[in-house]
Formats: structure tokens, C-alpha cells, sequence
């Protein structure tokens, strides 16, 4: 029994961790050391850039996707992807 419990614990861990989902309407902020984030179409480099977002932009968090290398956003009426390393 305490093995299980255990094991739920640490499933429960990881998935908190690299899990899709995040809290309702969770803003973060472009931060880093760029100085910008690029929006994209989807969860990754070679998607189309919609809009580069200057350090301060406020965005409204959706979910992690790829493994929380990205994170699904709204900003400005647009919804895309951004680099999850670029946001605060």
C-alpha cells in the first residue's frame, strides 16, 4: 500500500510538472534576456511568427504543451505559442 501511494505521488508530481494544464486565466509577462517573444502559429521554431511581443507584454497563459517547452497564450485578441524559457 505505501509503495502505491508513492508511486501516485511521484505520477502526480510529474504530471503538476509537465502537465497541459494550467490555472484559469494564469498572466505571465515576457521576460528575458532577448528583450522579446515571438508568437507563433504553433509549438515550435518553424511555425509561423505572428507577432513579436516586447519584454513587458502580458499574456494569458492556456496550457504547456511539448513537454512545457512552450506555452499556449492569448494576447491582444490572438492566440499562439511562446517559448516557455521567455515568459515570467
Amino acid at each position: 500500500m505505501r509503495r502505491t501511494l508513492m508511486i501516485a505521488a511521484a505520477l502526480s508530481a510529474v504530471v503538476a510538472f509537465t502537465g497541459a494544464a494550467l490555472a484559469a486565466d494564469l498572466e505571465m509577462t515576457v521576460s528575458n534576456q532577448y528583450g522579446y517573444a515571438n508568437l507563433r502559429q504553433g509549438p515550435g521554431t518553424t511555425n509561423k511568427l505572428l507577432e513579436r511581443l516586447p519584454e513587458g507584454t502580458k499574456v494569458i497563459a492556456i496550457e504547456k504543451v511539448a513537454g512545457g517547452a512552450w506555452i499556449h497564450v492569448k494576447v491582444g485578441g490572438k492566440e499562439g505559442y511562446i517559448q516557455a524559457k521567455l515568459l515570467k
